[in-house]
Formats: C-alpha cells, structure tokens, sequence
C-alpha cells in the first residue's frame, strides 16, 4: 500500500527541491564569495557616485521572478545587502528582460552601474550582443573575471570607447580576497584594446582608487587621426594651403586652439573645407558642418558655433568658448554731412549767453559810471581811455574775445579791467572745451532701437547668413516680434536668395544700402567694424548666445577636449586668445583722434565770409565817403582862397 501524503507535505517537498535549484543556479552566477561582491561593489559605487545598480546576468529564470523566500540564497543576501544596508537601488534583470523591457529608454536611468556577475560563455555573448546598441560610455561597468578569462577574449568584437569607463576585477594569485581592478578602453573602433591599473581591493582596506581623474589618466590619443572641418572665416578661422590648394591647416583664433589641443592630446588633424555652419531642416536632413558631422564625414569642427537646442538632437558641442549677444546691426544715420548753423551758440545754452550779455553791460556800465564820478568831483587824471558807453561796450566785448584794452590811469577802473579778464578767461576756456566736444563728438538720431522698431520702419529690409542657427532660430522662435521679422523681411529675403553667406558679406550689405539691418553676434560686428566702411549701430539683444565647437553626437573624445579647453581656461590662456587673435586686432586700427569734418566748420567760414565781405563793403563806402567829402572839402577852400584875393 502506497503511503498517503498530506497537502502541507507535498508543499514542503516542492519548497526543498526549489532551494536546492536556486542555491546551484546562484552558486552557477557568483564566482566570487559573497563579502567580494558587497564590498567591491559597494566601493565602485561610492567612488563614481551611481545612482543604483543593475546586475545582468544570463540566466532565463530571473531572480526578481521567484519572489522572496527565507532561503540563504548568495543573490537574495547580495541585492539585500546593497538596498538595505548600504541604500543602493539594486536589480536584478537578465539580457533578454534588459532588452525587451529597458532597451532605448536606459538613458532615462541616471548614472546607473552594470555589473556582470561572471564571463562564462552565455554572458559573453549577451553582453556583446548589448553592446552593438547601447551607448557604452552612459553608465559604469564593473565585470567579474576569472582567472582563466583573456581580456582579448572577453572583448573581441566589443567596442569599449574612450569615455567609457568600464572596470574588470580579477582575483590576486598571490593573496586571497584581494582583488586587482582594471579599466579598460580603445582609442577608436579599429584600434587595439587598452588597459590601465585603476586601483586595489580588499576586504580591510576596501578600494585604493587612482588618485588622477579619468582625461589625466587617459591624456594621450596615441596619434589618433581626427577628421577636421572649419569655415574660411576670417579673421576668426582662415585655411592654409599648399602649392596643390589642399588644406594644411587653420590659423585665426580657433587655429589656435585646435593647434594647443592637437600637442596637448597627441593627436593629428586632416582638415575639410565646410560651406556653412549648416542647419538641420524638419525631415531630419542637415547641411554645411552640422551635416558632415551628422553623416560621419568629419570628427570634429572648428568654428563659432551657436549652442542651440535644436542642434542638440544631432551634434555634441564643447564646453563654451566665450560667451556674447545676438542682434541686429544697422548703418548709423549720416549727421556729419549736415551744416550746424547753431554749432558756435550750442556749447552754451540760452541763459549761459544772456548772462554774458548781462555781464558786459553791467562792467561797461560800471566804466562809464566810474568816470563820471571822477569827472563830478572834479579829479582831473590824465586818461585817455575811451569814455562813451559805445566804445567801452566795443572794448569790453573784444576783451571776452581775448583782445586787449587801453591802460586806465584810474585804480577803480583797472579793477573793473581785472575783473573782466578773469571773467573772460574762465568763459573762454569753458566755451573752447565745449566747442570742441561738441564738434568731435558726433550726435546723431536713431531711427529706431528695437526690431519692433524695425517692423514699423517703412522700406527696411532685414538679412541674416543663410543656412546658419540664427536663421533656424528666427524661423522657430515663439517670440511674436521676432517671428514677424522671420515672416515680413527675412523670408523674403530668403525667396530672392539674398541671404549673406558671412558675416563680413552681410556686414558690408549694411553700408551699402541704407535701409538694411543684418542680425550677427556683437564679438563679430566689433571684429569686423574696422573692415567696413561705414559706423555700425546696434538695436536691442535677440538672445544672449553661448559659443562652442562641435563633435559627434556622443563623441567618445568630447569629455577629453573639454577637459583641456577648462584647462585653457584656468591657465589663462584662451583669455589671452582672445586678446590677441580677437581684441587686439581691433585696438591696432583705432585711433586716438577723431577728425573734424568740413561741414563742422562751415558756419565759421560763412561767418568770416560774411564778415570780410561786410567789412570790405563798409571799407569802400567809406572810402567813396571820404573822397567826396574830401573833394568838397578842396572845393570849398579853393574858392575861400580865391575870394580873399
């Protein structure tokens, strides 16, 4: 008779066989003792700061699948560990749930650390499997070798970029519990597998990690080729060729800095010519640099590049170069061709001339009336200066003009004199300091300072380099003022195929023409001012604008070429950059006089004109005057003489 088995039994049994299958499938995962995993991971954690943890492991039968049970399971201690001692989010998934759960959105999950358990065969190939469509350098990995197991081996097919940083622990021969921690990269996808020490592991100490950060312990591309594109920009990016017209390099302010990147990495450059800065149209198609980036053609540009969001979805950009403001620039009106017939009278306004008046007045006044007191109190001097108040009001105004006066035997006339000097003297020099502040600084009128203002201005135009980011933000931007000039000017200007295709094309358009604004950055109008022929005015900022160069999207060698442009920075040295391949060549130009016009000086000419006209006019009528007086005069003494013989 077959022995009868209650239901809690049967149960019992069941729990028994799973335990047995889960403690072997844990023991087929972990190849190291269970304190190796929580210590050694829970260190990398700390040192790269993740966010959480997910082991990817081989297995079909997922751990999260089975629920929790109060076996003394090695993976259940493990992911108990992590979250509730040490409060680290930990999962456990397995490369198909990874794929068919997670896939693209991993990039949602911030800083994450992979960790693979083991490098049996079904691991090694998931993982390769994972890493043809998953960006490598987005999270840190920390894999577990055993000692059979070749680097080679391991990351044959496997392309571990530059940025990427990816562990490999392997237990020490020599001394049990430790573990030796590798990192491992390659310069480029055909390029041979590097490793570097990163640091050792034990159970007492924990984790002694490299002292240097990542791009100071990766510092050198090793003769790395990098495919370099820039614009013929002067002055900013000019090309250098040879005898055959092929590109040998770049000079100008960006020149400059690739040449200090390229000894600083230990990398070579092979420079292309691009058309535009380039721009990315709704279908996804980009042109100019931002294209040939897109499409693989170059690894790197070198040029001003506007950060845009835009941009974004297909370029990666350095850290910011400099930062400026975009706007629009127009020709400042003509003011100097215009005759000032006011510019004598207008250093000193209305009541300053009344006082003087008044003060010429008063001092005559006081003349005449000095000599008449004299004169009453019967004080006979010897003065032979002028006492009608006309001829002293005559002297008294030629003294403010810095003419000089007959000497008064009188004291209290002498201090009237006194006084009349020192006033026109001050009077003189305020007038002269005014005057020639007032003719060398030019004044003038803005139509406008706005682009709503440019809007309303009637028969302006308004341009911008076509195929750039400042077209693509104008034509996207939400701001209702800047759309209607995307709308109402610059579209049409984009029908006609009027669009500038440089700065220095659209700036010579403002002089040329003049009604019309074009929209650039401030660094490039002030570069470029002395190069035109005309004095540019700027209206209101569009938008603050932050400059960088470009790279691939997701480039593996952007962390290291914005690590030693932060260097240039700190060190000084692209400050000093942008003095003498930017500023400096617009000090060199300027100079420190600023000319006087001819129409500045031509109410003085018509004056004097009209005075030397006048006073030859008065010269001759008194000559016609004297003559006739002087003949009856001779008439008149003749016939006197003739009647007294």
């Amino acid at each position: 008779m077959f022995r009868k088995f209650d239901i809690s039994s049967i149960s019992s049994l069941i729990v028994l066989i799973w335990t047995i299958v889960m403690f072997d499938l844990a023991w087929g995962q972990l190849i190291r003792p269970t304190y190796v995993y929580e210590g050694l991971i829970g260190d990398i954690r700390s040192y790269f700061n993740n966010t959480c943890i997910i082991f990817l492991h081989s297995s079909p039968n997922s751990y999260e699948m089975q629920g929790l049970t109060e076996d003394n399971l090695h993976l259940m201690h493990l992911q108990k560990y992590l979250s509730s001692t040490l409060h680290i989010r930990t999962a456990f998934m397995d490369f198909h749930m990874f794929t068919t759960q997670v896939g693209q959105s991993y990039n949602k999950i911030k800083r994450p650390l992979f960790v693979l358990l083991n490098t049996n065969e079904d691991t090694r190939n998931n993982f390769a499997n994972v890493s043809t469509w998953i960006m490598m350098s987005y999270p840190t990995w920390l894999v577990f070798f055993d000692n059979e197991t070749n680097l080679e081996d391991f990351f044959f097919n496997v392309y571990v970029p530059f940025d990427c940083k990816f562990m490999v622990a392997q237990s020490s021969i020599n001394e049990t519990g430790k573990e030796i921690i590798t990192e491992v990269y390659q310069i480029h996808k055909d390029k041979e597998l590097r490793s570097n020490q990163f640091g050792v592991w034990d159970a007492e100490r924990g984790l002694e990690g490299p002292s240097h950060g990542l791009y100071q312990r990766r510092n050198d591309l090793f003769g790395q080729n990098l495919r370099v594109a820039s614009l013929q920009d002067p002055p900013v990016s000019l090309f250098e060729r040879n005898e055959q017209n092929e590109i040998t390099g770049i000079s100008g302010f960006f020149g400059e800095i690739i040449l200090l990147l390229q000894e600083e990495l230990n990398c070579t450059f092979t420079y292309k010519e691009a058309g535009s800065w380039g721009m990315c149209l709704p279908n996804g198609t980009c042109t100019g640099a931002v294209g040939m980036l897109k499409n693989d053609e170059i690894d790197f540009a070198a040029s001003e590049f506007m950060m845009t969001k835009q941009r974004l979805d297909y370029v990666s950009f350095t850290t910011p170069i400099f930062s400026t403001k975009c706007r629009a620039y127009i020709k400042r009106p003509e003011s100097a061709s215009i005759i000032k017939w006011d510019t004598y009278i207008a250093p000193f306004s209305v009541n300053i001339w009344r006082i003087i008046v008044f003060f010429i007045i008063i001092l005559s006044a006081s003349i005449v009336f000095i000599q008449k007191l004299f004169a009453i109190a019967s004080i006979r001097l010897q003065d032979n200066s002028p006492s009608r108040f006309t001829e002293i009001i005559f002297f008294i105004t030629g003294a403010f003009c810095s003419q000089g006066m007959d000497q008064s035997t009188l004291d209290p006339v002498r201090m009237v004199h006194l006084v009349t000097y020192l006033t026109a003297v001050v009077i003189l020099a305020a007038y002269s300091a005014a005057l020639i502040s007032f003719l060398t600084v030019k004044t003038f009128v803005m139509p406008f300072t706005t682009m709503e203002g440019l809007l309303k201005e009637e028969g302006f135009s308004c341009g911008v380099i076509g195929n750039s980011a400042y077209y693509t933000f104008l034509q996207r931007t939400t701001d209702k003022v800047m759309s209607q000039v995307f709308d109402k000017l610059i579209r049409k200007e984009t029908i006609a195929k009027k669009l500038p295709t440089s700065y220095m094309e659209g700036l010579e358009r403002v002089c040329r023409e003049d009604k019309y604004a074009f929209v650039t950055l401030d660094n490039m109008a002030a570069l470029l001012q002395q190069k035109v022929n005309c004095k540019l005015e700027p209206l209101d900022v569009i938008t603050p604008t932050t400059i960088a160069m470009t790279l691939q999207r997701n480039s593996p060698y952007r962390g290291i070429i914005n690590a030693h442009i932060l260097l240039l920075k700190d060190s000084g040295i692209l400050q000093r950059l942008l003095e003498t391949q930017w500023s400096v060549q617009l000090g060199a130009s300027t100079t420190l006089w600023k000319s006087v016009e001819i129409g500045d000086i031509m109410p003085l000419l018509f004056l004097m004109i009209i005075a030397s006209f006048i006073s030859y006019l008065v010269y001759i009528i008194e000559r016609i005057i004297y003559k006739n007086c002087f003949k009856r005069v001779k008439i008149k003494t003749n016939k006197s003489q003739k009647l007294k013989k």
